[in-house]
């Protein structure tokens, strides 16, 4: 995944990705009038900006990232924001979640920075960890985006961290077990850091049955 470089990313920018969480995890959270509390886990969460926000809505936060220093940032915002979110330096590809544990778990552009198989793993992973009833959000990379294989211009700095693009209808499938909500794919632009670039993307709002 390339953690050195995120490392430095995240050394030279106190908000790489800027303050305000993911406007379609606000949209979802909302539309489907979603009231928070309970435990929240955060897949690749970086500096925090989704767990922080999941915090204000009264989720007690726990988020993992590859990157020391990404987690470092999200300590200290913590302390100054006084928000339940603490975090931890943990390898995708080795983390196991507790089972049923979970109100709500988001991966925003986590599944798709691991391979095919890996994701797959993961995937699994974070559906036995979220408790019945508990939500999850997952965001990824499509095939069509300007990352993928180089192609296209205004790539952005991070795209050579992708490991495996998503194709069309692959992200829903993924989490077949799980009751969809709402599921979006869309080419868009994205201006959260560095220059303006465009990314394909897929996202997707569930639920875990009850029974």
């Amino acid at each position: 995944m390339g953690v050195a470089n995120f490392d430095a990313f995240y050394r030279k920018n106190a908000s790489f990705y800027g303050d305000r969480p993911a406007l379609s995890l606000r949209y979802f959270l909302d539309k489907f009038e979603v009231r928070g509390g309970g435990r929240g886990l955060d897949l690749a969460c970086g500096q925090g900006r989704n767990a922080f926000y999941l915090a204000s809505k009264g989720y007690s936060m726990f988020g993992i990232d590859e990157s020391s220093e990404a987690i470092a940032k999200l300590g200290e915002l913590a302390d100054t924001q006084r928000l339940d979110v603490s975090g931890k330096v943990v390898n995708l590809t080795e983390l196991e979640i507790e089972s049923q544990q979970y109100d709500i778990i988001i991966a925003y552009t986590a599944l798709d920075h691991v391979s095919a198989d890996e994701g797959e793993r993961l995937a699994r992973e974070m559906m036995k960890g979220l408790a019945p009833g508990g939500y999850l959000f997952a965001a990824v990379f499509m095939v069509d985006d300007p990352g993928c294989c180089g192609k296209g211009g205004g790539v952005s700095e991070t795209a050579a961290y992708i490991r495996h693009y998503y194709q069309p209808g692959e992200l829903r499938e993924q989490f077949r077990q799980l009751e969809p909500l709402a599921y979006q794919e869309e080419f868009a632009l994205d201006i959260s850091h560095s220059w303006p670039h465009h990314h394909s993307m897929a996202r997707l709002f569930a639920r875990k049955p009850l029974h």
